[in-house]
């Protein structure tokens, strides 16, 4: 990412406070990642299809902190001079993990688009490792296509210049900038932003669906109760002998008729325990039904409440640079303005870095058991050489 040197006339007590600030911010960020990349490493359980695209994120995030930051501290504090070798180094890499970190939250945002717009298709897919290393591999291609061979091919303006800032050739043809700033802000924020609103589209219309059907199960299932009652009550009605009937045969169809009666009474009594029992075995699926119906609305919600934060903290965290970069390509390379404003831009995009593991894999519990899981285990003490004898 491009860079301001505009801390030449600082002081040396102001350097030094300067360098230590970033250097913890940097490690703050590879300690933030690592955490993430230790836990899905230790964890099996964490091996999902998502959780892979977050340790993805979490790797450009990673490197961001242990090559980008450190890089750069030295460069614009005390102005050392890169040379050409490693100012085209520190331009490739920075761009790429940057961009790579963008694409990531791309990638993840469509996972999380179909796992909840597409729930039943996605659970029935299968995704091989192969595949989704395959996805992972084509956001770090894609991401060195946007600036890499642009800055490889911006080499030769190293060779003719004695400017000690690093930066590539294209950083004054403001065309340029608003083709990559297109690539790498501006279609992923549109990309991030649709996938949300159609999880939200999706949760609304499940809501309304799983309201009705929740209503008829409820309302029908007693009424075949009782009708089968109502039946039952009709056939008791029917099998009972008149008085006239009674006694013109008391003596002769005594028996047959108690046992008829017996029989008349049982059946319908029978019938209607069994379709009681159905009604309450359909009540009770229809109530689990509806009950795990709104555990995937619950989820649905979390998931989109994420992502949603995920989204406003990289359009925050990027929209400021970018808007920076293009309205400084419109001068010279040696009449731009130098303000602290661009600098506190510049580094609100490795800022991103910094909040992303936050946002989303390390407030998930499952990533929580395993943080805590390592944490166990670096504080359980040895055993003692008396336990180990003992034992």
């Amino acid at each position: 990412m491009l860079g301001s040197n505009s801390t030449g006339n600082l002081s040396r007590a102001a350097q030094v406070s300067l360098t230590f600030l970033m250097s913890l911010f940097a490690l703050a960020i590879m300690i933030g990642n690592a955490v993430v990349i230790l836990a899905f490493v230790v964890d099996r359980n964490l091996r999902h299809r998502s959780n892979y695209f977050f340790l993805n994120l979490a790797i450009s995030d990673f490197f961001v902190g242990m090559i980008s930051i450190p890089l750069y501290i030295p460069h614009t504090l005390f102005n050392w001079d890169f040379g050409s070798g490693i100012c085209m180094f520190w331009l490739i890499t920075d761009y790429l993990l940057c961009t790579a970190s963008v694409y990531n939250i791309v990638l993840i945002s469509y996972d999380r688009y179909q796992s909840v717009s597409n729930a039943v298709s996605y659970r029935a897919q299968y995704a091989s490792v192969v595949r989704i290393v395959a996805q992972m591999v084509a956001v770090w291609i894609l991401a060195f296509l946007v600036n890499g061979p642009m800055i490889l091919a911006s080499d030769s303006w190293r060779n003719s210049t004695n400017t000690k800032e690093c930066e590539p050739g294209f950083v004054t043809e403001w065309y340029i900038l608003a083709i990559t700033t297109l690539l790498e802000f501006l279609l992923p924020v549109i990309s991030v932003a649709y996938f949300n609103v159609q999880i939200y589209w999706s949760l609304w219309k499940r809501r309304r669906l799983n309201r009705r059907p929740s209503q008829a199960g409820f309302i029908t299932t007693p009424s075949s109760d009782s009708g089968h009652l109502h039946r039952a009550g009709l056939a008791c009605r029917t099998s009972i002998p008149g008085p006239k009937e009674s006694a013109v045969s008391l003596h002769s169809e005594s028996p047959r008729r108690k046992s008829s009666f017996l029989a008349s009474f049982r059946t319908p009594m029978k019938g209607s325990i069994i379709a009681f029992k159905v009604g309450s075995v359909s009540r009770s699926e229809s109530s689990a039904l509806h009950q795990r119906e709104h555990v995937e609305l619950l989820r649905g919600r979390k998931l989109a409440r994420s992502l949603a934060i995920l989204l406003s903290a990289f359009a925050v965290c990027w929209a400021p640079y970018c808007l920076f970069t293009i309205v400084l390509s419109t001068y010279h390379r040696g009449e731009r303005p130098k303000s602290v404003w661009y600098s506190i831009a510049f580094w609100l995009q490795w800022f991103n870095s910094f909040v992303n593991p936050f946002l989303y894999p390390l407030c998930h519990r499952r990533f929580q058991k395993a943080f805590w899981k390592i944490l166990c285990a670096t504080k359980q003490p040895a055993p003692s050489q008396n336990q180990s004898v003992s034992s």
